[in-house]
């Protein structure tokens, strides 16, 4: 079963580095083809780790953009 504390705090911190991609490389944003928006209660055939997991890959992406200053 999934949490629902847990999704909302991934979902939370997705919406925070989508929202950075946005500010700070918006060609980059402009490129996502998931957002928080389209994240929710009804999609319930995503697991918890599916959700750490697309936050850790925006994490890694959005560290790697600011090393190299697209």
């Amino acid at each position: 079963m999934r949490s629902k504390k847990i999704e909302n705090q991934f979902n939370k911190e997705i919406f925070d580095l989508t929202l950075s991609f946005q500010r700070e490389f918006p060609v980059i944003y402009n490129n996502l083809t998931e957002t928080p928006l389209f994240l929710n209660y009804e999609h319930n055939d995503i697991s918890d780790s599916e959700f750490e997991g697309y936050c850790n890959f925006l994490k890694a992406q959005l560290q790697v953009l600011k090393k190299i200053e697209i």
